[in-house]
């Protein structure tokens, strides 16, 4: 069933997002954050909305299958040129009026994956699905500090963070449970959320909950502004897991600057809280932790030329071994026409651990494309041809070697559509 759910999900999303193609009725491009939820929607919209995400496309990896680099112990990888998989999600919401100056909103959303192998290599399909979101919640309740209030129950996206290039979220805290979020006080705003975890498999048994506490919106300087987040979990499993956790996160962000925005996140973890989501992390014991930095900018030096940057340091105390991962990219993406241009990406990755050697990884790729009339780093639809190339410092560092033998280099290509909504 999940298999069919999955092709069908990829299907759905394809006709879709093509059928909104040349027609956004937003004023704005969305960004890969705001593909959920009603808070993308302006106070007019109401009836019936969707959202969704389309990657759909076909490659080679030195003539043969087409496979991703990613380094091992990296949490991410550089995306352009770089996705064997196909993914797609689609919503359907709507959203009414309930009176005083109050609406309704309710939103389910599917999503389905798969090999893009079975398009070229005809191997199997190995689709999946899953019910991404399905919620119920009330935006604006009363004056006063619930004016810009959203009361919601169910299962959301909750106020992701990710860098767009190497789709790295790395702050996720959602899933199934209650929140109150925009609640005026002071200056700033204050969002709230409780969450519920269930795993019963083969292979474990654990359930968490977690408390997730957010100050946001906080002015600081010159156009800045600044977040604070605190999370409390509670775990309860087998065989060692279960162990309770908690996390702290620093946002420092601006949307304003003259040469475009830059977003930084400064988090700590510690137990289950480690992953710095509403799961928890089962493997983490209480005396375990990680520090996370991400920093990212979009450059916008032209109405053809923006460049998104980004950089990570991260460092993991996980039982008797301490493994640090540093991480950094930059994209420049160049509209030669209207319809037509130019994408480069370059990314580098490290990880040293005390039970291994350091390995890293670089890639490079190139990727011509056609946007459909749109200008913008974030605009979408994109059809873009691509070729990669990639080097590694030894055997079996990166994730696919088998698809390599015995080299530490190697180039693939291909074509690819991403687009959202």
């Amino acid at each position: 069933m999940k298999r069919l759910l999955g092709f069908g999900l990829c299907s759905i999303t394809l006709v879709a997002g093509m059928s909104q193609a040349q027609e956004n009725t937003l004023d704005y491009d969305l960004g890969a954050g705001d593909t959920a939820g009603p808070l993308s929607l302006s106070g007019e919209d109401y009836g019936f909305f969707s959202h969704g995400y389309l990657r759909f496309g076909i490659g080679s990896t030195d003539g043969e299958a087409f496979t991703a680099f990613k380094l091992n112990g990296a949490a991410s990888k550089y995306r352009l040129g770089n996705e064997s998989d196909l993914y797609g999600e689609a919503s359907i919401g709507y959203r009414g009026a309930l009176g005083n100056g109050s609406d309704f909103v309710a939103e389910i959303m599917l999503n389905g994956w798969g090999d893009s192998n079975a398009l070229d290599y005809g191997s199997d399909l190995n689709a999946d699905g899953d019910v991404a979101q399905a919620y119920l919640g009330i935006e604006r309740l009363g004056s006063g500090a619930m004016a810009d209030a959203f009361l919601w129950a169910g299962r959301r996206y909750y106020r992701r963070r990710d860098v767009h290039m190497t789709d790295f979220y790395y702050e996720n805290l959602s899933g199934d449970g209650i929140g109150l979020e925009n609640v005026a006080l002071g200056g700033v705003n204050v969002s709230a959320a409780l969450f519920h975890y269930d795993r019963d498999d083969d292979d474990l048994e654990y359930t968490s909950t977690t408390l997730d506490l957010r100050l946001h919106d906080i002015p600081l300087w010159q156009g800045w502004k600044g977040e604070v987040g605190l999370a409390w979990i509670d775990g309860d499993g087998d065989d060692q897991t279960g162990e309770d956790g908690y996390s702290v996160r620093l946002h420092a962000e601006n949307g304003e600057l003259p040469w475009g925005e830059w977003k930084n996140a400064l988090m700590y973890g510690r137990g289950a809280g480690i992953d710095f989501d509403s799961k928890g992390n089962t493997a983490a014991g209480s005396d375990d932790s990680r520090v996370r930095f991400v920093t990212q900018a979009l450059i916008k030096s032209s109405e053809d030329l923006e460049t998104q940057a980004t950089a990570v340091w991260q460092r993991t105390d996980l039982g008797d071994d301490t493994e640090t991962w540093v991480s950094a990219g930059v994209r420049p993406q160049y509209n030669i026409t209207k319809d037509f241009g130019v994408a480069l990406e370059l990314g580098y990755d490290w990880v040293e651990s005390d039970t291994g050697d350091p390995g890293s990884l670089s890639k490079l790729t190139l990727a011509p494309f056609y946007s459909f009339g749109k200008k913008g780093y974030f605009s979408r639809p994109q059809l873009r041809a691509f070729v990669t190339w990639a080097e590694w410092s030894d055997e079996g560092v990166i994730s696919d070697q088998d698809a390599f033998g015995t080299a530490t280099n190697g180039t693939t290509f291909g074509l690819q559509l991403e687009h959202w909504w």
